[in-house]
C-alpha cells in the first residue's frame, strides 16, 4: 500500500465551519468584555523570538541531549552541572533583540481586551498595547499584585517572569516543581479567572508543558462541574513537518506522522472536557486572518459619527430643511440628527463621537430615546471623547483620542462640519480615510459634510450613497442611512469569512511556481487550479500576484514565498533562462532546499528540437532536480498532480 492511501484525509468542511462558530462565539464574548488572552511561546516568534525548544537548543547540543525530551528538565539538568548563570545569559541575550513587526499582537492589541496572561518573557505584549494609547500595568511578582495602577485599562500577568530579570525566570524542572510557594498568586488568580472569564489560548503547540499546567489548574478549578468555555488556536499536524532532507516521505516519518496526528486528536478531546475548544491552523498567517476577523467582528457594529456647527452660533445648520412624516418641536437639523441616532441604537449600531457643537447632544437624545438604550450600547458616556469642551487639551493629544476612536468604528457619518480644512471634521475624515473605514458624508447637512461628498464622488466613491443627494424626506434619509451601514457590515463579514475558509482550506505542503509571467501565465493559473480544487490533493500552490515594479520589492516577495514551500514548479519557455527573477527564484529554492519540478512548455510557440532540450537540461540545478515533463506530450492537465506525488514518494 502507497503512503497516499494510508494518510487520512481532514474533513476541511467542518473543521471550517468549527472555526467559524468558535470565533463568532468569542466575537460575542468579546463585546460583553468578558475575554482574557493567555500568550504561549508560538506568539512572538513572528517577533523574531525562538520558541522554548529553540532557546534551549544549545544547552541540549552542550549536553549531548535530545532536544525532544522534556525542555524543563535538560534546562535543570544544565543547571545541575554548570549553575544558573549560563541560563540567565541564554535568556538574557535572547529577548534583548529589538522585535520585528508582529501582527498577531497588533490585532490583539486593538481589541477590547483588559487581561493577557502570558507565559513568555518579551515585553511584546505590552508595547503593542502602549501603542494604541492604553494605560497598562504588568505584574510580573507576587509583590506587584498589592498595587493598582490608576485608570489601568489593561493588566498583562507574566507568570514566569521577565526578560529583564532572568534570575527569575521560570524554567527548570525546580522552578516549576516550587512555582505554587513561590508565585502561587498567580496560580490562584488563574484559577478564578478560568471560572470568571472566557480564555483565548494562542501560541501553544499540541506538546507544550505549559498548556499541561494549565489544564492541571482547570481540572481543579471547579472539580466535576460543568467548565467555563474557553478556545485555543493551535497549529494542525501536517505533513510538510515530516519530510526529509530530499522532501521525500519515508516509512518511518510517515509512520510518526500519523502517530502525532492521533495523539493531537486525543489532547484536543482532553482539552474539550475540561472546557478548552480548538481553533486548528495550518500556520500563523491564518492565525493572523482570523483575528483580523475577531476585530472586524467586535468593530462592525461601532460607527462614528462626526461633525458639529459653529459653537458662537448654535442654530446655524446652513440651509438644511426636510420633509417631516411627524410633527415636532425641534428643528429640522436637530430632529434628523434625534432621528438619527435612536435609528443606529434601533439597529444594534453603537455610537462614539466627539461629540461636535450642535450635533453630539442631539445624536445623544436620539441614543436615550430608543427602546434598546443602555449605557453600554454607547461610547459617547465617556468624557475622553467630548473633544469640543476640552478647551486645554493639544492638537497632538486630540489627534490621538480621534485615532482611537476611530479605530473601534468600521464606519464614519459625517454631518455639518463647521470650519475649513483645518478642523476637526476634516481631521477625522482624513483618519477615517486612511484607516479603511467606510465613510458616509451626508451632502444634504452642507458643510464640510457636502465638501466631502463631492470630492469622494469625484473618486467614484459613492456608489450606492447617491440616493443621499436627491432623498427630501427625512425619516427615509435616515433609513437609507441605515440601510447603507447593514449592508456594508454584510459585506465585510462575508468578504472576511470566504478568506478564512480559503486560508483553512489551502493546507498541505506548499508549491511555488516560477515563470515568465508574459508567457506562461495561463499554463501557470492552469496548473494552481487543479492542484487547488482537488480536495484530495497533500499539496496547495501559492497564487502569485502580478509583479510590482520595483526590484527590491519582487525579491523579498519571493524571499518570504519560497520560505513556505518545500517544491517548487519550473515553467520553461523559450525565454526563461533570460529572465532575471526565474533566476532569482530558481537559486532561491535551491536555497531553501526545494524540490525542482520542470515543465517544458511544448504549444506552437515554444519548438524545441531534442537539441534544445538537451541544452536546457544543462542549466537545470544538478541537485533536488526531477526529469523535464512536457506539458502537452506528457498530458501535464491530467498528471501534473501525479507528478507532484511522484516527487514526494507517494
Amino acid at each position: 500500500m502507497g503512503y497516499r492511501e494510508i494518510i487520512e484525509e481532514d474533513n476541511l468542511d467542518a473543521i471550517m465551519e468549527r472555526n467559524v462558530l468558535y470565533l463568532d462565539q468569542i466575537a460575542g464574548q468579546m463585546k460583553q468584555g468578558d475575554i482574557s488572552v493567555f500568550a504561549g511561546a508560538g506568539l512572538s516568534v513572528a517577533s523574531g523570538y525562538v520558541d522554548w525548544k529553540k532557546l534551549l537548543e544549545p544547552i541540549s547540543k552542550q549536553l549531548r541531549l535530545n532536544a525532544n525530551i522534556d525542555l524543563t528538565e535538560i534546562a535543570q539538568y544544565y543547571k545541575n552541572k554548570y549553575e544558573r548563570q549560563g541560563l540567565n545569559s541564554l535568556v538574557f541575550n535572547e529577548f534583548d533583540k529589538v522585535p520585528k513587526n508582529n501582527e498577531n499582537v497588533n490585532w490583539l492589541a486593538k481589541m477590547p481586551i483588559s487581561e493577557f496572561w502570558t507565559t513568555n518573557y518579551d515585553d511584546v505584549i505590552e508595547q503593542s498595547v502602549k501603542k494604541e494609547g492604553k494605560n497598562v500595568q504588568v505584574i510580573v511578582k507576587q509583590e506587584d499584585f498589592k498595587y493598582h495602577k490608576a485608570g489601568r485599562e489593561v493588566t498583562i500577568y507574566k507568570m514566569h517572569g521577565d526578560k529583564d530579570s532572568p534570575d527569575d525566570v521560570v524554567l527548570t524542572k525546580e522552578d516549576y516543581q516550587n512555582y505554587d510557594s513561590t508565585r502561587g498568586v498567580f496560580t490562584k488568580l488563574l484559577s478564578v479567572e478560568l471560572i470568571r472569564r472566557t480564555f483565548l489560548f494562542i501560541g501553544f503547540s499540541f506538546n507544550d508543558p505549559n498548556m499541561e499546567r494549565i489544564l492541571s489548574i482547570a481540572k481543579q478549578s471547579l472539580k466535576g462541574k460543568s467548565p467555563q468555555t474557553h478556545y485555543c488556536f493551535m497549529r494542525k499536524i501536517q505533513l510538510t513537518d515530516y519530510l526529509d532532507e530530499k522532501n521525500k516521505l519515508n516509512h518511518e516519518n510517515i509512520k510518526k506522522y500519523i502517530q502525532d496526528k492521533n495523539y493531537q486528536e486525543l489532547r484536543i478531546n482532553a482539552m474539550a472536557k475540561y472546557g478548552i475548544l480548538t481553533i486548528l491552523v495550518n500556520d500563523y498567517e491564518e492565525i493572523t486572518l482570523m483575528l483580523r476577523y475577531l476585530y472586524n467582528n467586535y468593530i462592525t457594529n461601532n460607527v462614528f459619527v462626526s461633525g458639529g456647527i459653529n459653537p458662537e452660533n448654535l442654530s446655524d445648520y446652513g440651509n438644511f430643511d426636510m420633509e417631516r412624516d411627524t410633527n415636532s418641536n425641534l428643528g429640522p437639523a436637530e430632529n434628523f440628527l434625534t432621528l438619527l441616532g435612536k435609528a443606529l441604537i434601533d439597529n444594534n449600531f453603537h455610537i462614539y463621537t466627539g461629540f461636535g457643537a450642535g450635533v453630539g447632544n442631539y445624536i445623544l437624545s436620539g441614543v436615550l430615546l430608543s427602546d434598546k438604550n443602555k449605557y453600554t450600547n454607547t461610547g459617547i458616556i465617556n468624557n475622553e471623547i467630548h473633544i469640543s469642551s476640552l478647551v486645554e487639551v493639544d492638537n497632538l493629544t486630540k489627534k490621538r483620542i480621534r485615532e482611537k476612536m476611530i479605530g473601534q468604528c468600521s464606519s464614519s457619518i459625517i454631518v455639518f462640519g463647521y470650519g475649513n480644512e483645518d478642523s476637526g471634521t476634516y481631521g477625522e475624515y482624513e483618519i477615517a480615510e486612511k484607516a479603511g473605514k467606510y465613510i458616509v458624508p451626508i451632502k444634504k447637512t452642507g458643510f464640510a459634510a457636502e465638501n466631502i461628498y463631492e470630492k469622494l464622488k469625484k473618486q467614484e466613491k459613492i456608489g450606492e450613497m447617491v440616493f443621499l443627494e436627491e432623498e427630501s424626506k427625512m425619516n427615509n434619509m435616515v433609513q437609507g442611512i441605515v440601510r447603507l451601514l447593514v449592508e456594508h457590515k454584510e459585506k465585510k463579514e462575508n468578504e472576511l469569512r470566504e478568506k478564512m475558509f480559503s486560508g483553512i482550506a489551502l493546507s498541505g505542503i506548499k508549491v511555488f511556481i516560477s515563470y515568465h509571467y508574459q508567457c506562461d501565465n495561463k499554463v501557470a493559473k492552469e496548473i494552481t487550479n487543479i492542484v487547488n480544487k482537488d480536495r484530495t490533493s497533500l499539496f496547495t500552490v501559492l497564487q502569485e500576484q502580478v509583479k510590482k515594479n520595483d526590484s527590491e520589492s519582487i525579491k523579498r516577495w519571493v524571499d518570504e514565498e519560497i520560505k513556505k514551500t518545500r517544491f517548487t514548479i519550473l515553467l520553461i519557455s523559450k525565454e526563461t533562462f533570460e529572465r532575471e527573477y526565474v533566476s532569482y527564484e530558481i537559486t532561491k529554492s535551491r536555497e531553501n532546499g526545494n524540490t525542482i519540478i520542470p515543465i517544458l512548455i511544448d504549444n506552437e510557440e515554444n519548438a524545441f528540437s531534442e537539441k534544445d532540450i538537451e541544452t536546457l537540461s544543462k542549466k537545470l540545478p544538478k541537485t533536488n532536480c526531477k526529469r523535464i515533463r512536457r506539458w502537452i506530450k506528457d498530458c501535464g492537465k491530467e498528471n501534473v498532480l501525479q507528478w507532484l506525488n511522484d516527487a514526494l514518494g507517494v
